[in-house]
């Protein structure tokens, strides 16, 4: 269930990090990329032996990996 909500957390995530950034991409690709990098976000943060069990902790590391999932994507392309 964890991964599943991880994916629900990158959608809002995405238009969170898209906003913030100013990105100018499609609103689908900032989608995607928020959802990859919120769950790239969550197991990272695993690794590091951070676990959030509240709503607000799990967003904020979602919006976290999405905005360096999204400056990746803008520094490749």
């Amino acid at each position: 269930m964890g991964f599943l909500l991880w994916i629900l957390y990158g959608l809002a995530a995405g238009a969170c990090a898209s906003w913030l950034l100013g990105s100018s991409h499609a609103w689908y690709w900032n989608i995607i990329i928020g959802i990859v990098g919120s769950v790239v976000g969550g197991f990272v943060a695993g690794l590091f032996g951070i676990k959030s069990d509240n709503f607000l902790g799990s967003f904020v590391i979602s919006v976290v990996g999405a905005i360096i999932c999204l400056l990746l994507y803008n520094y490749l392309v």
